[in-house]
């Protein structure tokens, strides 16, 4: 079956996408406009930035709301939520589901404090306890709960294949799979034979994840992998154009080329102005450390990098932005 074909047809649960890309959940960057962005460019899922499911349960109502920042246009939208309490993650779900289509569990962050609690991707050296997990989560909402893991703990400990199963007959309803163990964090090469072979047993929707950032690499994460879907990270930072280069190239076979310098300026005004006008709580460090990443790839990127860092509000970021990439 060609690319385009299968494409067409994506589904998680009961929810058909349009095409099969999708937002990784990306902590400290996916705000309300990153995520409408991304939407807007081609994602035909976002994902929230993870959300800790003690955090929600335990605080208050003003400091739950800063947590709880969506909005009807960016649906379908997928919340991830981590936590190692079943009981408190099921509790979490009353103040997501208003939200969201579809709840993914976070069995992937390697980060060391999340690791220290045994949460994230502590789970790949102890797949099994993730039963509990995901029965109670499946078993408390009607809405479709999918997962994120790693595909082992170290590369002398490959477990991909035995998380997924253990997902899948817990009742997940799809799984992200980022091609990274934990002890390699964010760096190496991913490992897309182990998605690959995850697919190969699978009889849900596997998502690949891991060394997206261009067109071209969606592609060949689609034909090498043979996975449902893939899910961009780091690559869509100060990106979110690059969702269109690849819904254009997976769908309709057409290359796109990357943007110009004042193309990407243009982005940037973009989206300044879609941030004042969705964001709740405006957060003017924010704003400017997207405004950095969006110098990636444009000429004198270092140079506009310096100048953005010095702005002090929107109205002087602009500005320079206009200037800086001549817009």
């Amino acid at each position: 079956m060609c690319l385009m074909l299968r494409s067409r047809d994506i589904r998680i649960a009961k929810f058909r996408l349009a095409n099969p890309l999708c937002l990784a959940p990306l902590l400290g960057v996916n705000c309300i406009a990153f995520r409408l962005m991304c939407h807007n460019y081609g994602a035909a899922l976002v994902y929230s930035p993870m959300l800790h499911s003690t955090g929600l349960v335990k605080a208050d109502d003003e400091g739950r709301s800063s947590m709880l920042e969506f909005v009807k246009e960016e649906r379908p939208l997928a919340i991830q939520i981590i936590g190692r309490d079943p009981n408190i993650m099921a509790e979490s779900l009353q103040y997501i589901e208003p939200y969201c289509d579809i709840i993914d569990l976070n069995f992937g962050c390697p980060d060391k404090d999340i690791l220290g609690q045994k949460m994230g991707a502590y789970f790949s050296k102890h797949p099994e306890q993730m039963t509990k997990i995901v029965s109670k989560i499946v078993g408390s909402t009607n809405k479709p709960v999918t997962a994120k893991i790693r595909i082992g703990w170290d590369s002398q400990h490959l477990n991909q294949n035995k998380a997924a199963k253990i997902l899948e007959d817990a009742g997940v309803a799809a799984i992200a799979v980022h091609g990274r163990t934990t002890k390699q964090r964010y760096s190496g090469k991913a490992n897309w034979e182990s998605i690959k072979q995850v697919k190969e047993k699978a009889n849900i929707p596997i998502i690949g994840n891991g060394d997206i950032w261009s067109a071209d690499d969606a592609k060949r994460m689609l034909d090498m992998t043979g996975c449902d879907m893939v899910m961009v990270g780091r690559g869509a930072m100060g990106n979110p154009y690059l969702f269109r280069r690849c819904v254009s190239l997976v769908m309709e076979e057409k290359a796109l080329p990357d943007q110009t310098t004042e193309q990407k300026g243009r982005t940037l005004l973009e989206f300044i102005k879609l941030y004042s006008k969705v964001q709740p709580v405006k957060r003017f460090t924010e704003l400017r450390q997207h405004s950095l990443w969006f110098c990636t790839g444009a000429k004198g990127a270092s140079t506009k990098r310096l100048m953005l860092s010095k702005a002090e509000n929107e109205e002087e970021l602009v500005r320079i932005v206009r200037k800086e990439f001549k817009v």
